[in-house]
């Protein structure tokens, strides 16, 4: 009946919840801190060998929390922002080529009308992204 944070639970206690042992503890969280935190609990199916099957059994037992980085666009280092699981080359090339041209980026949408950013690729960097 307990449930617990999606953001703020260690891999001790996400081997608590049935179904989630060691290895995939030890996933969840190596991806969470690649992604910066998760902002929605479906993310957990990004995670290799977290089918919709087992997320279906995990989901009752995790809470969403607000506790997820956020990319600070127009300060971020290329390398960094290499770093991010949603974004290429092509996208983190594409982004510091804008800021040097226009200066600061102040809204997602000016990454949307770029070639290399697709409507899918803007709707899961959103929450990520933090402009001025």
């Amino acid at each position: 009946g307990e449930t617990i944070s999606l953001n703020e639970t260690d891999t001790a206690i996400w081997e608590k919840v049935p179904g989630i042992g060691s290895s995939y503890s030890s996933r969840i969280v190596k991806y969470r801190d690649l992604l910066g935190g998760f902002a929605h609990k479906e993310q957990l199916m990004e995670v290799y060998g977290i089918e919709y099957e087992l997320y279906l059994r995990i989901a009752p037992y995790i809470t969403v929390d607000s506790n997820y980085k956020k990319l600070e666009v127009n300060r971020i280092e290329f390398g960094e922002l290499l770093r991010h699981p949603y974004l290429n080359y092509k996208q983190v090339q594409s982004i510091v080529n804008l800021r040097d041209k226009k200066g600061d980026i102040t809204m997602i949408e000016e990454l949307a009308i770029l070639d290399e950013f697709a409507a899918e690729d803007i709707e899961r960097l959103e929450p990520y992204l933090k402009f001025l």
